[in-house]
């Protein structure tokens, strides 16, 4: 019998959620990572049937000028072959819906009729929705009829993540499916419990030190500290030691490069070290090589403060000149030097 928690209080009920633009940014990070676990996850019968080796994503988003309005398709566009070679590629378009004035299944089919057109290829459209109350994971349909008849029958594959279940998905054990539980019905879970369950699987994975701090970061983000809550005890105290360790692991890595230079410092130089390598891994992940005078400035930088700040940037900037880095008087002035 499931243990019965006291009621959440107002705050931690209410979780202050990522606007649009950060939805957006945060899952076109995670889909350019994670596609293939993501159709594996969803869509299985498909996935089975695409050639992940031939991936390769349209960098550039498309613009095309309608009467009236400019419409631009920003999302995940990615183009990959099929292993049975028929069709020989195919264009895969996963769109990031979390609140549009417009309804979602005649944006999908006026996206697919678009890129059709200009990409000449057949296109396998996914929308992937974070608001609830759309019917979980299914294949959606649009038709249009004139005079009694229907003159298009379209179909879009949906994952409404707020729909589904934790539980159906931290039970397959695999890193990508228990972040995306965070975001699903929470149903037996706490939602501490949740976030504990979440980042155990993530830690333990057989993951890239790079892929598992941003599914951690994830998680962190729509499961932040403060609004998660169980009334056991021990399941707070797991929760703690589990954000413990990995911050921990991450300051003993910069320890460990800066005796390799021959440096031995101290906590604070090992804390700032540690920083700096996992700013740098991040940056260097999302937007190839850095420039070493951008390379320079991050290692420059003391405050604390400011390298938490610059972590949040990196999760919502596009383009790496939209990283701000603060002048090196500037922080020093902030660091007291």
């Amino acid at each position: 019998m499931a243990e019965q928690h006291p009621p959440q209080t107002q705050a931690q009920q209410t979780q202050v959620l990522p606007t649009q633009t950060r939805h957006d940014r945060l899952f076109k990070e995670f889909l350019h990572r994670f596609l293939r676990e993501f159709m594996e996850l969803f869509f299985p019968q498909e996935a089975a049937r695409l050639d992940f080796t031939t991936l390769s994503f349209l960098q550039q988003e498309l613009v095309i000028n309608l009467p009236g309005q400019v419409l631009r398709i920003t999302d995940v566009i990615a183009e990959l072959k099929t292993l049975d070679g028929e069709p020989e590629a195919i264009v895969l378009h996963v769109e990031i819906e979390a609140n549009h004035p417009h309804p979602l299944p005649k944006r999908m089919f006026d996206y697919y009729a678009l890129l059709r057109i200009l990409l000449q290829k057949k296109v396998l459209p996914v929308a992937l929705v974070l608001r609830p109350r759309v019917g979980g994971l299914k294949w959606r349909r649009y038709a249009e009829t004139l005079f009694d008849q229907e003159l298009i029958r379209f179909r879009y594959g949906q994952v409404g993540l707020r729909d589904l279940k934790s539980s159906d998905y931290l039970e397959r054990n695999q890193p990508v499916a228990a972040m995306l539980a965070t975001l699903m019905k929470p149903e037996q879970f706490s939602t501490a419990e949740l976030k504990l369950r979440a980042l155990k699987t993530v830690t333990a994975s057989g993951l890239t030190e790079g892929d598992k701090l941003f599914l951690i970061k994830m998680v962190e983000t729509y499961l932040p500290t403060e609004f998660v809550y169980d009334a056991r005890e021990e399941v707070m105290q797991s929760l703690a030691e589990v954000e413990e360790t990995w911050v921990d692991k991450a300051l003993q890595e910069g320890r460990q490069e800066g005796r390799q230079e021959g440096r031995q410092e101290g906590r604070q130089e090992g804390r700032q070290e540690g920083m700096h390598t996992l700013l740098l891994s991040m940056l260097s992940h999302k937007f190839g090589t850095l420039p070493d005078e951008f390379i320079r400035q991050i290692s420059a930088i003391t405050d604390q403060h400011i390298l938490t700040q610059i972590s949040n940037q990196i999760l919502d900037a596009g383009h790496l000149s939209e990283i701000v880095l603060p002048p090196l008087d500037e922080e020093q002035s902030q660091t007291g030097e």
